[in-house]
């Protein structure tokens, strides 16, 4: 594939100049987890054992067990999704917005949250989250949760002080996300353009199929 190029992005207040690569050569390496585990998000009108299959290795290795994929179907089947459109976005939720897509978003993952078993965690149940609204729910494994925390304890100190609910979170890392995709819209958008003009089958359903959200995950990769 020709070389390809597009405008810097920021992630977390690092600069990956030239995101287009980025994410060609994230493709080329993890274009397995790509096909099985992002293009599978969506699908599901409830969270079953194909979805939980999608989260295990080797595409991005959750380690959820059969106890814990039962635990997780079966609270799904409670689980508000009615609440939030399939197609919700992360930019779009804003947490000063009272009762809004936020909020709701912020129901919804309690209802997995409040009720865990052991070993059941942030990673695990972002990775199926994401899989039912792809938008909306960042995979917060253990290396964005590192990548993240100081912009995500900035976001909460600014939060908290506009909105006395969000005052007793020390890290927002939702937020710290958001704020990144808002800050890069021309660039996202300008990235996908790069992509689907690749003419490779890979980068060309990635610049129409992946959601801002994961283009940024990708890149935090690249940093």
């Amino acid at each position: 594939m020709a070389a390809v190029q597009s405008p810097a992005i920021a992630v977390a207040g690092q600069v990956v100049r030239n995101p287009a690569h980025a994410i060609v050569e994230y493709l080329e390496r993890h274009g397995g987890t790509v096909t099985h585990y992002d293009f599978q998000a969506a699908t599901f009108d409830q969270i079953n054992l194909d979805l939980v299959r999608a989260t295990r290795s080797p595409w991005m290795g959750s380690r959820i067990s059969a106890q814990q994929a039962a635990w997780i179907i079966d609270r799904g089947t409670t689980a508000p999704w009615a609440a939030i459109p399939l197609d919700a976005q992360l930019k779009e939720a804003d947490p000063l917005a009272v009762d809004g897509l936020y909020d709701r978003a912020a129901v919804l993952w309690e209802h997995f949250w409040d009720a865990r078993p052991a070993n059941v965690s942030t990673a695990k149940i972002s990775k199926v989250l994401y899989l039912m609204r792809p938008g909306l729910f960042p995979i917060l494994d253990s290396y964005l949760i590192r990548f993240y925390r100081t912009a995500a304890r900035a976001a909460a100190i600014d939060l908290g002080q506009q909105r006395a609910s969000l005052g007793r979170f020390r890290t927002l890392y939702w937020e710290a996300v958001r704020r990144d995709i808002l800050d890069n819209e021309a660039g996202l958008q300008v990235l996908r353009q790069v992509l689907a003009a690749t003419g490779a089958p890979l980068p060309e359903q990635a610049a129409r199929r992946l959601s801002d959200l994961r283009l940024l995950d990708m890149l935090a990769w690249a940093v």
